[in-house]
Order: C-alpha cells, then structure tokens, then sequence
C-alpha cells in the first residue's frame, strides 16, 4: 500500500506542470497517414523536447511539459510544416496540418535588384520567394492551377511582362505567407507595372501581404492592363487592389475581397477605364473608393457589406445595380456627379450621404434605388451641396428618409402610374417587400410579386429583360435564371478590340435575332434587328465608334442570351 502511494506521488509530481496534446497531421498524397514524426522544440525555459508519431488516421498525442514550443511535423519526401511559438499551458488540441508532397522551388534572393522570373510553374512544386522577383518586359511568367507560392519575407512580384495565373474553382493559385502565424503584413505585393501585357489573375487566393504605406498601394496594385477575375483577395493591412496611374482597360470581377484597409481603391490623380463588376466586399473600412479623376469607370452588380463606408466616391461614376448593407455608410458622395441608380441599400446607419464641399460640389444623381431600414437617414446632404436630382426611388423605414434635400422631395402629393403615393419626383414611400434579406438565400434582395417597387423605375432607364418601365432597386422582378448558367458560353467575337467591323459566332443552342450594342454606362448606342434567328453575324461600319469599353448583348426576342465586352482603341 505504501509503495503504490509512493508511485502515485510520483505520478502526480512527474506531470503535475504538463498538459496532453492532441492533434491530427495528414499527407496530401495518401491515406496512411502513420510514421509522421511531431517534435516539441523548446523556446522558453520551462520547456521540455518531445516528441511523438501518427497513427494511421494522421491522429497522435503526446504529453508534454507546459511551455512555449515550436511544433514540427516532418517525415521523409515532404515538407517539414512548424507551428511557431505554441504556448502550451493547459490540455490543447493543436490546429489540423498537411504535409505537402511537391517539391521545393526556391525563387529569387535577398538584394536590391530583384530576380528574373518567367516560364511556367507547375502545381508539383512550392515556389518559395525568398527576395523581389521581376517577370521581364516581353517575357510571360505562366503559373498552373493549383500552385504555391509563398513568400519568406517582405517581398514583390513585379510584372513588367506578362503574369497569366489562371487557376480553377477547384484549384486555386495561392499566394501566401510562409508563416505558420501569418499576419496582414507579412509579404509586399503583386506589382503590375505600366510596362505589363494585359495580366490575368484568376481563381487566385491573395493573403497575407502588405503592410500600410503612404503611396497607398495594395497587395494587387494595377498600373497597367489587367483582369483579376474569381479570385479571393484578403487580409491586408493596406488596399486589396489598388489602381494606379497608368492603368487602362481594368476588369474587377467577380471577386471576393474581404479584411483589407479598402478592397478596392482609385488613387486620385488616376483616369482608367475600368469595370468592377460582381464582387462580393465585405470587412473592409471603405469598400470601393474612386478619387476625383475617374470618369471612366462603372461600378455594378456588387455585393457590400460590414464596411465602414460601402462605396466612397470624388468623381461622376455611375453606381449601379449594388447591394450595401450592413454598414456605417452606404454611399458616400465627396464631390462631382456620380449616378446612383438601381441600388439596394439597407440597414446601414446612412443609406446615401452627400457631403458639403467647395472644391468638389457634388451633386449627385440618385435615380432608382431602393433605400431601406437605415437607422439614421435614407438620403441626407449635410452642408450646402444639394443632389442634382433625386428621382423614382423608393424608401422607407429610415430614421429619417430624407434630409436637406431639394423642396419637393419627400412631401406626397401625387401618385406614379402605377398609382402609388409619391411625391411630385416620384419617389415612392411604401415597403419594398423583398422576398429574402438574408444574403445567403438565393432570392436575397428579390422582389416579391406585390412590391410596389415593380414598374415604378425611371422610364427612361431601358429594361433589357422585357418591354416594361424597369424595376426600383438591384434585382429585376423579370430577370430569371441567367441562360450563360444553362447553355455554353463559348461566343466568339472578333476582332476585338473593334475595328471597322465585328463578326459574332455563337454555339448552335445560342441562336439570336436581335442584337444590343451598350456604352460603359448602359446607354444604348445601337439595335440590330434580325429577320431570322442565326448564330453568325457581321456587324459593318463601326469605324466611327468612338474609343472606349462597350457590351454586346445577344437576345432571341426579349431573353438575352449572353453579354460580352469589347473594346474600340
């Protein structure tokens, strides 16, 4: 009895200071998952080495002395992976890892004078970035679907050639830190100078990189052509794409952009033509910034939210078919005359705020827009700027509605043909009735058939989905399931950019008798009507089409089919 009390003391103050660790590593490239070797490497003082080994299912534990450790998992043919600085004081389950398989690559040097990099890099390999690495002018860096590149320190990507890292929705290129902690600074950014050759980025996760500076550059900083499509730009302590002075024929879509200073900034003294379109932007302080030069861009079908302004905005841009919420500010106008149409904006403290400026004088156009369930204001003008018109929208349930605006606006005294109260701009004061506000429900900010907001748009607006007066707010009441998620969309045009003509070629399912040429703000340049439906056609005389970016459109009848951008040099 007294000996196995001895035994029992002994226990008791052998791991009295220790704490079991639990965890699970696997491989990438098999489902045995035994013999991977798990180190606890001391840091501090108190701190004891151990070790232990997987189990077939990648499981293991150990029980270890409290302390600060360094915990690395190795085993021959791949990767060691570490766990930096884990405090271990009580019984912890340490994060999942996975040893990875591919082969090292290590790229560039510590030095002034950054690497040449060009070629193709495989998926099989991890490119480690150990300095500034260039892509040549005339040279391509091509980069496959689901490659790693991490980067070990402060360091760049600058393309003055061409950068096509082009990845899949099922294997994302990622750019990353190599730090088992990483942190929103730990590397500098993607560089697209004015020299770059229409670079593309797409199904790319960019993270980790970027710390605040006063050129007000992102961790994707575009000064020349490019397209960054369906990738995933994130934890930043500066911009996630930042557009700088030279860029030209700039292309934002479908992103997801999220834990940045802005997701998507405009230094001031730029003038590009660019498109952000379909982005979802959300946990940013301003979601959108354009600086008072940027008279070419369009800024549409985006999702903003939990921001602390949605859309900040210098300059006469037109704003259209966003939804904002969530957010301090919605839309803040700072000078000029941006065209605010056809957005949804609710439960954010201000829907749309107008602030007073001599310099700028903005004096917006809100057109169309659904403004709802803002806590403080719908509309507010704080100062002497006024809107230059404010028209056709519907609000309601706002602190205020409407606040220092034009005598007029807000006071009911007639009705739209739709025979709604308005006031005598008719804007509309009743519930939008929207299916669903929960942007995770597929009819998220969709119009129940009772809205009021249906037909009660700007009549001058032009309604692509049928012949009706176009609907308040973001979404459509007509507008059903996109064919291009039905047919194939593999539509050739060419030449493009345009010259004196342009010859379409769409699949077989694709036939269309009417055709729909748009300028970058939606405004109709042209109609072509067809006798019967066909899949080729030849466009003549554009010679005299002015420069700049426009959309295609492709219908049978009344339903379109496809949209497709061009651009005139």
């Amino acid at each position: 009895m007294q000996k196995n009390l001895l035994y029992l003391i002994f226990f008791l103050s052998t791991f009295a200071n220790a704490s079991v660790i639990t965890g699970s590593v696997l491989l990438d490239d098999s489902s045995d998952h035994s013999g991977i070797t798990i180190k606890f490497v001391p840091i501090s003082p108190s701190a004891v080495y151990g070790e232990t080994t997987s189990n077939s299912d990648g499981t293991f534990n150990a029980t270890i002395e409290n302390g600060i450790y360094d915990v690395t998992f190795e085993k021959e043919g791949y990767q060691t992976y570490t766990l930096s600085d884990q405090f271990i004081a009580e019984n912890t389950t340490l994060p999942s890892v996975v040893l990875n398989s591919n082969s090292v690559v290590n790229v560039g040097i510590p030095s002034l004078v950054p690497s040449n990099v060009s070629g193709v890099w495989t998926s099989n390999n991890t490119y480690i970035v150990n300095g500034n690495i260039k892509v040549p002018s005339g040279a391509t860096l091509t980069i496959e679907p689901g490659t790693l590149i991490k980067f070990s320190g402060y360091y760049s990507v600058l393309v003055n050639g061409t950068l096509n890292a082009i990845g899949t929705e099922e294997n994302y290129i990622r750019f990353t830190s190599q730090n088992s902690n990483p942190t929103n600074t730990d590397w500098n950014s993607i560089n697209i100078n004015s020299s770059s050759n229409s670079t593309i980025l797409k199904y790319c996760i960019i993270e980790y990189g970027k710390e605040e500076n006063s050129e007000n550059k992102g961790i994707v900083n575009i000064e020349a052509e490019a397209t960054i499509e369906n990738c995933i730009i994130r934890h930043s302590d500066e911009k996630g794409i930042s557009i700088g002075n030279d860029a030209t024929n700039v292309n934002i879509l479908n992103n997801e952009i999220s834990d940045c200073d802005r997701g998507v900034y405009f230094n001031d003294s730029t003038n590009p033509i660019a498109i952000i379109d379909g982005n979802r932007i959300y946990d940013n302080a301003i979601g959108i910034y354009t600086g008072w030069a940027n008279y070419q861009t369009v800024v549409r079908n985006n999702i903003i939210s939990d921001c602390i302004n949605g859309i900040s905005t210098y300059t006469s841009i037109t704003i259209h078919n966003n939804i904002i919420f969530d957010s301090t500010q919605g839309i803040s106008v700072n000078g000029n005359q941006p065209t605010i149409r056809n957005n949804t904006i609710f439960s954010n403290l201000k829907g749309v705020s107008i602030y007073h400026s001599d310099a700028w004088n903005p004096n917006p156009i809100i057109n169309s827009n659904i403004i709802i369930n803002n806590s403080v204001s719908g509309i507010i003008s704080e100062g002497t700027p006024v809107p230059n018109s404010v028209t056709y929208n519907l609000l309601y349930n706002n602190g205020n509605d409407v606040s220092n605006l034009p005598i007029g606006i807000g006071t009911i005294v007639t009705t739209n043909d739709n025979g709604t109260p308005s006031d005598t701009y008719y804007n509309i004061f009743s519930s939008a009735d929207l299916i669903s506000m929960d942007p995770l429900n597929p009819d998220f900010c969709k119009l129940n058939n009772s809205s009021s907001a249906i037909n009660a748009g700007d009549p001058d607006i032009e309604n692509i989905y049928n012949s009706t007066i176009i609907d308040i707010g973001a979404k459509e009441s007509s507008e059903t399931l996109s064919i291009n998620d039905l047919l194939e969309n593999n539509v050739s045009i060419f030449p493009n950019p345009i010259s004196d003509h342009l010859n379409i070629k769409a699949p077989k399912n694709q036939q269309f008798n009417k055709i729909i040429l748009y300028s970058m703000n939606g405004k109709m340049i042209n109609e072509f009507t067809l006798e019967n439906l066909t899949s080729e056609y030849t466009i003549e005389n554009l010679e005299n089409l002015n420069s700049g970016i426009y959309f295609l459109g492709l219908f049978n009848n009344n339903f379109e089919l496809n949209t497709i951008k061009l651009l005139k040099k």
